[in-house]
């Protein structure tokens, strides 16, 4: 049987994309990444990989592992056990007081994203009215924790207000119950409030618009022996929230299958509030004044007590690549 010269051109086309797609699966990077926590403030690390972002830059992504806490994710990157981390930069500079080496070298939680609600005959038009109040929520040191007391003493209220404490996530049982008068929550629990007839009555991302509160970190081990890797990585970041802020509706479907527990309608309300806040930044730049918000509050709660510098603790250099 005479073979066709055309048949003969495709199967060796054929042939060059298969012996192409073999050395491209050989120089796959598969990593391990560690967060603090399953969150939905991560979900550009989860769009990245679901919507095989991660994959287009050669970064295999088999699993994004919880940790429990910000250290312990950290913990893995320094010993070598996983590549990259996600939580707030400030660990990165107590591990670095520690003598641990690393930097925070991609945005991924912008804005404080954390929000204040209330049943609405409150009748809440300034922090002034919060006089009297009780205010339930989650355990200090957290991020929400710390806004809601600086909020009290900005308005000189220390003292006037009782701060119930309770464990993160049931901060909206006590204020439904009539226990409480105003929760202070991050989100799915924003949403899930509203859906049971709360209402925001603030957002502290208005007051921190630029406000680091997680973001991508890795050892400078990484950094000097694989920067390719670190580049492409970051890379990948970037494209996720150029996808998150594009096309809402699949971040949104990436949100529901890795929060499958959560009512869909909630997961979504909760994507859209925290895309149109700003939480998802639009690039991957750590800038200057997110960093310094986030070290300030947490120096003004007391967990920093020296000084954390901006080019101490961030290595813009992967992000600003990436964005220019």
């Amino acid at each position: 049987m005479k073979i066709s010269s055309a048949y003969k051109k495709l199967a060796l086309g054929a042939g060059l994309l298969a012996m192409g797609a073999s050395a491209q699966a050989q120089d796959m990077d598969t990593i391990l990444i560690n967060e603090a926590f399953h969150s939905l403030l991560y979900l550009p690390v989860y769009v990245a990989k679901h919507e095989g972002l991660f994959n287009n830059h050669n970064i295999d992504v088999p699993v994004v592992r919880s940790a429990g806490s910000g250290p312990a994710a950290l913990a893995s990157v320094l010993s070598g056990e996983s590549q990259f981390s996600v939580h707030g930069p400030e660990h990165v500079g107590f591990a670095q007081e520690q003598g641990g080496s690393g930097k925070a070298i991609s945005a991924v939680a912008n804005s404080a994203p954390v929000w204040v609600l209330a049943h609405p005959e409150l009748g809440y038009s300034s922090p002034a009215d919060l006089e009297g109040k009780t205010v339930v929520v989650g355990l200090a040191p957290g991020t929400s924790n710390t806004l809601i007391r600086r909020m009290i003493e900005d308005a000189g209220l220390n003292g006037q207000v009782t701060v119930t404490e309770v464990q993160n996530g049931s901060e909206l049982g006590p204020v439904l119950s009539g226990r409480g008068d105003i929760a202070v929550a991050y989100q799915p629990q924003v949403e899930q409030g509203i859906s049971q007839g709360l209402e925001i009555i603030h957002a502290f991302t208005d007051d921190y618009p630029e406000y680091a509160f997680s973001t991508i970190n890795t050892s400078q081990a990484m950094i000097d022996n694989n920067p390719d890797l670190v580049l492409r990585f970051v890379s990948a970041i970037n494209d996720s929230l150029a996808l998150i802020h594009s096309d809402a509706e699949t971040a949104k479907a990436v949100a529901r299958i890795e929060f499958g527990d959560l009512q869909g309608d909630v997961v979504n309300a909760a994507v859209q509030r925290m895309i149109d806040n700003n939480v998802y930044p639009e690039s991957v730049m750590i800038t200057e004044d997110a960093f310094t918000n986030a070290i300030e509050m947490q120096q003004f709660v007391g967990n920093i007590q020296g000084e954390m510098y901006y080019d101490d603790i961030v290595d813009a250099s992967f992000a600003s690549e990436v964005v220019q």
